[in-house]
């Protein structure tokens, strides 16, 4: 039999227990499959295309449709309409209903499959603004990097992913600035 010279040890020993005990039933909780459904475990492949619509019924309660096409390598639909205000307090709207063969990367579709001036100079203006965002990221992540890295164990892998995800974010965000500036 144990014997505990303290009232601290026994405490210790029935919270320890009871922390064991919870994470092995959270464990097993979450391995048993009934419950919510994951979304994010929703088949697919790169020829697989879902399409989420919401709309607004007449008593003001959300209504959704959800479908999907798997395993069809044939055509993938596109659908587009915005309204996004310009730098000149004007409105720009666009709508696009686009379907194409199948591929990993879309293209720019020119006229007679050669680009336009405009798009040309669209894909340059958003290289452009990629690249200055980039080195932006890299001034501020400058900054910042050695802060992170001072962190014990984790420091150098943390500095290295603020490092990279910063210029990946920057990048792409000054892309996109770029290319409404520029009416893209």
């Amino acid at each position: 039999m144990i014997q505990f010279k303290s009232f601290n040890g026994l405490t210790s020993l029935v919270l320890g227990g009871g922390l064991i005990a919870s994470n092995f039933m959270a464990l097993n909780m979450l391995s048993q499959k009934n419950g919510i459904p994951s979304i994010a475990n929703l088949p697919n492949t790169p020829y697989s295309s879902f399409s989420i619509r919401s709309n607004k019924a007449a008593d003001g309660s959300e209504e959704y449709a959800i479908s999907q096409r798997q395993y069809d390598p044939k055509t993938i639909l596109s659908y587009e309409d915005s309204e996004q205000p310009t730098f000149n307090k004007g409105v720009k709207k666009k709508y696009i209903h686009k379907e194409s063969v199948a591929q990993f990367i879309t293209y720019p579709q020119g006229i007679d499959g050669k680009l336009t001036a405009k798009q040309i100079e669209c894909i340059e203006k958003q290289a452009q603004g990629r690249s200055n965002g980039m080195m932006i990221a890299d001034a501020g992540s400058v900054q910042v990097t050695p802060a992170l890295a001072g962190v014990p164990i984790v420091g150098p892998v943390l500095a290295g992913i603020f490092f990279g995800q910063a210029r990946k974010q920057v990048g792409n965000l000054s892309s996109d600035l770029a290319g409404q500036w520029n009416d893209c």
